[in-house]
């Protein structure tokens, strides 16, 4: 075979090849592989604080050592105490003082002693006890609060006894002029003052009823300003008042601030009895001074400043469980004080 008739071969045979590879069927266009796609990441949340549980009180043991159920007031105060423990469902401790300091410290030591007390209410008349006692629990690791006389490093819960004692002196002074008429109608002016405790509380109630006075009677002098030393026992407090009255024989619009409502009951008693009409006021709002103000009996009784004794354990069982919580607590918690008389004693206690 020459090189042309080789050449025409390879011409044809490269021709056909063209024209075939131009009919051929086109590829099936091969699949796009899809994009891959993470799986979601699940992110834990983050741990949240526990709560800390309620602060259950009911669970906390309690100790009161009560100033001494003898006296009316304590009792109602006792009787609150009692109560409030009970509602709240706090185990209560209940030992009495009975207005005894031996007595006092022989409750504070049995207290401190228990182990098991996680707060105490001390309500001591004798103050010059209370730094020993304030040790004794001090030691055991025993927080306190202080009824009425003040405990060194307890919260005080009680009496503002100036303002009490001012309110007092206030009411007695103006029923003596509506009484008596003028602006000056008391020839004397006697009031109790209770030394033997060591209290400076009760030394303030004495000031304030003093002041009370003077700033309705402001013509007042000292002359016929007769202070006398009282104390818890009602006979007592009015045969030293008697004793002044025996020694001012020619007065005659006599008016007699006492520290508490049994106080003034029998004073207003023994005058009635020895023909001397006075007029006289108590202090705290006990069922003594309740009944008195109802009755009219014994005449001559002006009111009473309210300590209000009957909410005593409303307002200690609550401050003591905030102050086992760890809650901030004011060192000092007054009552708020009202003097009460015929005129409004309805609008506190209702009948």
């Amino acid at each position: 075979m020459n090189v042309k008739t080789k050449s025409l071969l390879f011409s044809s045979l490269l021709i056909l090849i063209m024209v075939g590879t131009a009919c051929a069927t086109p590829a099936a266009p091969q699949p796009t592989s899809a994009p891959v796609v993470a799986a979601p990441t699940t992110v834990a949340a983050a741990p949240q604080p526990t709560a800390a549980p309620a602060f259950d009180c009911s669970k906390k043991k309690m100790a009161y050592a009560g100033f001494g159920s003898q006296f009316p007031y304590i009792a109602t105060v006792d009787k609150s105490m009692i109560e409030a423990a009970k509602a709240a469902g706090i185990d209560l401790l209940f030992l009495d003082n009975k207005n005894d300091a031996g007595q006092a410290m022989t409750n504070a030591e049995t207290i401190a002693s228990r182990g098991d007390i996680d707060l105490v209410f001390e309500f001591n008349y004798y103050q010059e006890e209370n730094p020993a006692i304030a040790e004794k629990f001090s030691e055991a690791g025993i927080p306190v609060i202080a009824i009425d006389i003040p405990l060194p490093g307890a919260v005080y819960y009680g009496a503002n006894n100036y303002v009490g004692g001012q309110l007092a002196g206030e009411g007695l002074a103006a029923a003596a002029k509506a009484k008596w008429g003028g602006d000056q109608p008391v020839d004397l002016v006697v009031v109790e003052q209770q030394k033997a405790a060591g209290s400076g509380l009760l030394a303030d109630r004495t000031n304030g009823i003093v002041a009370g006075i003077k700033k309705e009677l402001p013509g007042l002098t000292d002359d016929k300003v007769v202070l006398y030393e009282g104390g818890t026992n009602p006979d007592a407090a009015a045969q030293g008042a008697m004793t002044v009255l025996t020694a001012h024989p020619d007065a005659k619009h006599v008016i007699v601030g006492l520290l508490g409502d049994s106080n003034a009951v029998a004073v207003l008693n023994s005058a009635e009895a020895a023909n001397r009409e006075i007029l006289a006021s108590g202090i705290g709002g006990d069922d003594v001074g309740l009944a008195a103000i109802r009755t009219g009996k014994p005449a001559g009784f002006t009111g009473t400043t309210l300590f209000f004794p009957e909410n005593y354990g409303k307002d200690l069982i609550p401050l003591a469980c905030d102050l086992l919580a760890g809650k901030q607590v004011p060192p000092d918690v007054y009552i708020k004080h009202v003097f009460l008389t015929k005129d409004n004693i309805n609008q506190y206690y209702p009948q």
